[in-house]
């Protein structure tokens, strides 16, 4: 049989009023179910384990930050060191790696914790936040600071290393210059000797001891015994005692020598990054929301406690 419209709205409405008599007759286990929902929800959320997260957002280390790592770079490789900034963004790699390497270990761990790092934004990829969960307020604000610390001293430690290494390296390669040129400087004064020498025995046998040189003569290698014996052998004498003819190649890498045995004793102090806001201290605790959890208490009791007296009803009257 059909319905017509107008009788519709009467059985929807005799439907609801039965509904709201059968949850009026049924108030007493709706009331039962919603303080037992209380009850759980109230020991959950005053026992569970608080969570606070403290945050911190960081940027790229200033140029004073990295100014004595620069400078060493320069010294050591003057034509091809890396630029101030280049030196910056990579430091910066490193702390962003550092933080995720112990950010992992930190999940692998018997009792895990929660570290975690983002980009502020796709336009500032040199701004980063980095988070971690604590148990108490003060607690997760001094292991965020203490964790950013522990990388940025790592990393700083290995560049550290990186560099005392590259000096050594650096060191021992213009040793072996500075040697090098000494070898040579030597060689020469030996083959200058030499000549001398020839020309004094050749000089000594033409039995010539004056020199023998008018105002147009020029003097080589070949005419040196021209200049007499007794002159020759004075320039013998005083050439053995004169010092190495070095030349300017020598006295340059003297001096690049020294500027790198000088950075030793330079205190490097170098840090991978830079605070925009240091580890806050939080407020607000992330979970356990007492009040939201006992609201939502009292809704699910409410829906449950409903749910058993309309079914329950429903049951009966199908038997």
């Amino acid at each position: 049989m059909l319905v017509s419209s107008d009788e519709r709205p009467q059985f929807d409405q005799i439907d609801l009023f039965d509904i709201i008599r059968q949850l009026w007759a049924g108030k007493k286990t709706i009331f039962i179910s919603v303080v037992a929902c209380i009850i759980l929800a109230a020991i959950y959320a005053f026992t569970a384990q608080e969570k606070w997260t403290s945050t911190a957002i960081i940027t790229l280390p200033d140029s004073g930050q990295v100014s004595a790592y620069t400078q060493a770079e320069n010294v050591l490789y003057p034509r091809s060191a890396p630029s101030t900034r280049e030196i910056q963004n990579a430091f910066f790699k490193r702390f962003q790696g550092g933080i995720a390497a112990l950010s992992i270990q930190l999940q692998n761990q018997e009792e895990k914790e929660e570290l975690s790092s983002e980009e502020m934004s796709k336009d500032q990829r040199d701004q980063i936040k980095i988070s971690y969960v604590g148990l108490t307020s003060k607690d997760a604000q001094t292991k965020l600071n203490e964790y950013l610390k522990k990388v940025d001293s790592s990393i700083v430690t290995d560049v550290d290393g990186d560099l005392d290494a590259n000096i050594k390296a650096r060191t021992n390669e213009l040793k072996d210059a500075i040697s090098s040129l000494e070898k040579v400087a030597k060689q020469k004064k030996d083959d200058r000797l030499h000549i001398l020498n020839q020309a004094l025995i050749i000089a000594k046998q033409s039995n010539i001891e004056e020199p023998q040189l008018n105002n147009s003569s020029v003097v080589t290698d070949d005419t040196l015994f021209s200049l007499g014996s007794n002159a020759l052998t004075s320039m013998i004498d005083n050439y053995k005692n004169a010092p190495l003819p070095l030349d300017s190649d020598y006295y340059s890498t003297m001096q690049n020598l020294l500027s790198v045995e000088s950075l030793n004793q330079n205190k490097r102090i170098i840090s991978t990054f830079r605070y925009i806001m240091k580890p806050n201290l939080p407020i607000r605790k992330d979970s356990p929301k007492k009040a939201i959890i006992l609201i939502i208490s009292v809704l699910f009791g409410g829906v449950l406690g409903s749910g058993y007296v309309l079914t329950k009803n429903f049951i009966q009257k199908e038997i």
